[in-house]
């Protein structure tokens, strides 16, 4: 016999009462997020070299230090091609910014240099499967609607240094 709880009410109900708010719950977060990564206010990341997670897109400028989600530069579709069949015209890369408009970046050695300041190695020239990777040779100042992306939470990071620098109006 069920042990009874307030208003007459069994605590088999009261757990069923329970588990339907839970759901009902999960459903609304659920519908909440399906909304938001449709408009593409919540990113989702699953690579390395950025913190896997949910981020939240904001209307602020981008600027350095900060993480920006931008669409797959056409310097780098070809790699993108060969290494999943896709272009990736419609991909996205989470990466934050190390240089922006006025900061003058050198790729042309060994090492990335940000305003004379060594950050990194260049990448290596293949991938772990033995394909060549993209390398951005040059050294410049940014101009007014360029930043330059990198991550050195691992070493083999696809950023700027593969492909260059982004333009603003490729940052979503």
């Amino acid at each position: 016999m069920s042990r009874l709880v307030s208003h007459g009410r069994t605590e088999a109900h009261a757990r069923r009462d329970r588990i339907f708010l839970r759901l009902v719950a999960l459903l609304i977060v659920f519908a909440i997020l399906n909304f938001a990564m449709a408009r593409r206010v919540v990113v989702i990341n699953t690579s390395p070299s950025v913190k896997p997670g949910l981020y939240l897109r904001s209307p602020a400028s981008p600027s350095v230090g900060e993480l920006v989600d931008f669409c797959i530069p056409a310097a780098a579709r070809d790699y993108v091609r060969t290494r999943s069949g896709n272009s990736g015209e419609n991909w996205y890369i989470l990466k934050p910014i190390v240089a922006g408009p006025g900061d003058r970046v050198d790729t042309i050695g060994e090492w990335l240099i940000v305003n004379g300041k060594r950050l990194a190695p260049m990448p290596p020239r293949t991938d772990g499967a033995g394909r060549a990777l993209p390398i951005w040779r040059d050294c410049r100042v940014l101009g007014d609607d360029e930043f330059f992306v990198f991550s050195d939470r691992i070493f083999n990071s696809f950023d700027s240094r593969c492909y260059g620098p982004i333009h603003r109006k490729q940052i979503q």
